[in-house]
């Protein structure tokens, strides 16, 4: 009879750990599913998160000359649509790979070099193209642009 109460007792801490780990297999086979069945709203919420702009973008319209960083000679005359502090999108007749560099001639001779952030076909055959430029384009808490920018406003 003693020994049945020892056995008794020693197998306790055993359906305890048998418990907990059905619990926890129960509670991660659930995740899984929920996983599974939300899957392409969970990834379609974290697109959203990776295209969410950092900076609020000023509507303007500024002529600038693009070029290629190897054919610094051969350029485009286009413009902006917008511009953000350190941003612009633009619209060019010429296709751009994120990540490649340009080159951008703003207004009053300001000339640097900018990285495709997207490019996206339009109509025809114009583009609209990302760029992010390496240094503030204007002070965005004062919403003011400098004077290159305010020219031809639309």
């Amino acid at each position: 009879m003693l020994g049945t109460v020892v056995g008794l007792s020693a197998s306790a801490p055993m359906v305890w750990l048998i418990t907990i780990v059905t619990f926890l297999g129960a509670v991660v086979a659930a995740m899984l599913v929920f996983l599974f069945v939300f899957r392409e709203q969970i990834l379609a919420a974290l697109r959203k998160l990776e295209q969410r702009r950092m900076e609020a973008r000023i509507p303007t319209r500024v002529g600038l000359e693009l070029s290629g960083p190897d054919e610094p000679l051969i350029y485009e005359i286009t413009f902006t649509e917008n511009v953000s502090r350190h941003g612009a999108r633009v619209v060019t007749k010429r296709r751009g790979s994120p990540n490649d560099s340009v080159l951008v001639k703003l207004p009053q001779s300001l000339s640097c070099r900018a990285r495709i952030t997207y490019c996206q076909h339009l109509k025809g055959d114009e583009f609209a193209m990302g760029l992010q430029f390496s240094f503030v384009v204007y002070d965005a808490p004062s919403y003011d642009p400098p004077s290159y920018f305010t020219s031809d406003r639309k």
